[in-house]
C-alpha cells in the first residue's frame, strides 16, 4: 500500500512538472526598446516641429533682446567718453533693465519649454505603450519587456522594428 501511494504521489508528481514545463515552453516573449522606437518614430520629428512653432515667437523675443542690449553696450563702450555723465548713467540703468528682462523672460522660456516637452514626451509613452499592448495582442506574446532595464535577450525577441512599423500608422 505506501509503495502503491509512493508511486502514484511520484507519477502525479511528474505529470504536473512536464505540464509545467510544457506552459513555460508555450509562452512566447518580446522585448521592445522604447528609446530606439521613439527616436525612429516620425511622431518624434513633428512633436519636434510642433515645439519649435510653438516656442519660436518667443524665442525671436529673447534673439531681439540680446541684439538690444549688445547693441546698447556697444554704444556705451565706443561712445560713453563723449557722452555726457547723465546720458551715461541714463544708458547703463536701460541696459540694466534689458538684462533683467531678458533673464526673466529666458528663465520662464526655459521652464515653459521643458514642461511641454515633458508633456510631448508623456504623449509619446502613452502612445507607445498602446501601440506595444496592441502588438502584443495582436501577435500573441504572454510578456513583453523593457530591453533596456534587462542584463541580456536574444535579438530574436526583440519587436521593436514591429512596434515602429506599428507607431508609424498612428
Amino acid at each position: 500500500m505506501k509503495t502503491l501511494f509512493k508511486v502514484v504521489t511520484l507519477t502525479v508528481a511528474l505529470v504536473s512538472l512536464s505540464t509545467a514545463n510544457a506552459a513555460q515552453e508555450a509562452q512566447k516573449i518580446g522585448v521592445v526598446f522604447p528609446t530606439k522606437i521613439i527616436q525612429q518614430s516620425p511622431q518624434r520629428e513633428k512633436t519636434i516641429k510642433k515645439l519649435e512653432n510653438e516656442f519660436k515667437p518667443r524665442y525671436e523675443e529673447i534673439q531681439g533682446l540680446e541684439k538690444e542690449i549688445t547693441k546698447m553696450q556697444a554704444t556705451l563702450e565706443r561712445d560713453g567718453e563723449m557722452m555726457a555723465q547723465g546720458d551715461v548713467t541714463s544708458l547703463k540703468r536701460k541696459i540694466e533693465v534689458k538684462l533683467s528682462e531678458y533673464k526673466l523672460k529666458g528663465k520662464a522660456f526655459q521652464e515653459d519649454q521643458r514642461r511641454r516637452q515633458s508633456e510631448e514626451q508623456q504623449k509619446a509613452f502613452i502612445t507607445l505603450r498602446e501601440v506595444i499592448n496592441a502588438v502584443a495582442l495582436e501577435e500573441g506574446y504572454d510578456v513583453v519587456l523593457n530591453g533596456e532595464q534587462i542584463v541580456y535577450s536574444k535579438p530574436a525577441l526583440d519587436i521593436s522594428d514591429i512596434v515602429i512599423k506599428e507607431i508609424s500608422k498612428k
